[in-house]
Formats: structure tokens, C-alpha cells, sequence
């Protein structure tokens, strides 16, 4: 009997195709999840060895990551209303470069501060997934004298290549794919009251951002207010200087209410 096909993603620069089920969705975010472990694991040795340069360069090859195997298998999940069996720390690690996408973070030193926050050894293979000896591509080994590799790093494996790699993968765990969580088809809950409710959030999230975006140009001109009055020594150039620094803490603030 074969199995039902969710969806047929054809290969760049390939004429073969691959069939996605549930079964091969859920194998792809399980095989994230233990690449994702080992390189947690493997960076605990280095944490605090690091200099800034290199961490940043880490996060290059972490945002890497997440746009060859998993942020690219989402958009067919939501589109098709499949929950996938996410990991606690994918999970985590997937709202990190969503935050990348869309400005929130706003260096690739983030998503490495971001990555270390997770514990290095997690109770559980859901959290941590299970690891292989081996893996393609293993970028995290011998980080201290890790480069930036533009070519590498603008280079992304197609589908039929996920698929023999992850193929590959499971045969090195004895269990194989027995003991992954299948993924699972959700029915769409889309009422009248939730796309209200779903407009109003956006709304206020833009008017939101406004605000802040006028705070920031008033402390702009603020400070030219400032140093003109304070080159000509005069005491209010002071209470302007205050005024400034508590608009920048009270700016930041609404930041950080924003991103949560």
C-alpha cells in the first residue's frame, strides 16, 4: 500500500521529486532537532573561550541551519494546517531566527547568545533529540578556528538532498524512525472573533511601533537641542540631556515589551 502524499516539492537543479508525508515531516524536524543538540553539546567546550568575532560567525552558520532544515519546512506545514512535533529547544531556536527575519534580533552574535541559553544537556530526547555519530556537514567541530564561509553559507541543500541525508541519519540509530512522534493535521480554527481579535493585535502592534519610532526621532532631535545649548554653557542644556536619557531608557522599555 503506499503511503498518502501531503505534498511534492521538485528539486532545484534535479529532475527527481520528493513525495512528503506526515511521517517524512516529522523526520526532517526530528533530524533538526538532534543536529541542534550536537552543536549545542559540542559549543559548551568553548563558551567562554570565544572571542566576540567568532561567535558572530557561529551565528552565521546557526541562521545557516535553520534556513536548510527547518524554516523552510514550516511554510509547507502551515500552509497545509501540519503540526509538527517541535522540540522544546527547536522550538526555541526556530522563534529566534523568526525574531532574525523580522529586525527583533539584529545580529548573528544573538542567535549564538540566544543558542547558549538552552541547557547544554537537556533531561529527555524531546528536548535534546537523539544523537548520531555523524553528521553531513558538521560545521560546530573545531570552532575556535572556524571562517566564514560565503560560498557555503549561501548554499542550501534542495529537497531530494534532505532526504538522503536524513535517509542516512536514521540508519546509524538502531531504532531507525520508529520512535519519532509523528506529525499531525490540524483542523484550521479561523472564526469571525478570532480574525477580530487577530486585527486588533496587529493594529496595536503598528501603532506600537510608531510611538516608538517617534521617541527615537525626538530623542534625535533632542540631542541637537542639547549640544547647541550646552556649547553655549547653559544650565537647561543639562535638563535636556536628562530628559534624553530617560526618553532612551523609556524607548527601550517598549522594545522589549514589543518583543515579547
Amino acid at each position: 500500500m503506499s503511503k498518502p502524499t501531503i505534498a511534492t516539492l521538485s528539486a532545484e537543479s534535479m529532475s527527481d521529486e520528493m513525495d512528503l508525508d506526515l511521517a517524512d515531516i516529522a523526520a526532517i524536524f526530528e533530524y533538526a532537532t538532534s543536529r541542534l543538540s550536537a552543536i549545542r553539546t559540542e559549543l559548551e567546550s568553548t563558551r567562554h573561550t570565544l572571542p566576540i568575532k567568532t561567535c558572530r560567525i557561529i551565528g552565521q552558520y546557526l541562521n545557516w541551519e535553520g534556513e536548510s532544515f527547518t524554516l523552510p519546512w514550516m511554510s509547507p506545514c502551515a500552509g497545509l494546517s501540519i503540526s509538527p512535533p517541535l522540540s522544546r529547544n527547536l522550538r526555541f531556536f526556530v522563534g529566534v531566527l523568526s525574531m532574525k527575519q523580522v529586525g527583533l534580533v539584529t545580529n548573528f552574535e544573538e542567535i549564538y547568545n540566544a543558542l547558549m541559553t538552552l541547557p547544554a544537556a537537556p533531561a529527555g530526547p524531546w528536548q535534546k533529540g537523539r544523537l548520531a555519530r555523524t553528521y553531513w556537514t558538521p560545521w560546530w567541530m573545531n570552532t575556535a578556528n572556524i571562517v566564514a564561509d560565503d560560498n557555503f553559507l549561501h548554499t542550501y541543500p534542495n529537497c531530494v538532498q534532505v532526504q538522503q541525508i536524513i535517509a542516512k541519519h536514521f540508519k546509524q540509530l538502531p531504532e531507525g524512525k520508529v520512535l519519532i512522534t509523528p506529525a499531525t493535521l490540524t483542523i484550521p480554527m479561523c472564526t469571525p472573533v478570532a480574525e477580530q481579535l487577530s486585527n486588533i493585535h496587529a493594529k496595536v502592534l503598528h501603532e506600537g511601533q510608531l510611538i516608538v519610532k517617534m521617541l527615537e526621532d525626538k530623542v534625535v532631535e533632542a540631542k541637537m537641542v542639547a549640544a547647541t545649548m550646552l556649547w553655549m554653557d547653559t544650565a537647561l542644556g543639562q535638563d535636556v540631556v536628562k530628559a534624553i536619557a530617560a526618553t532612551e531608557k523609556l524607548t527601550k522599555y517598549l522594545k522589549r515589551e514589543a518583543a515579547q
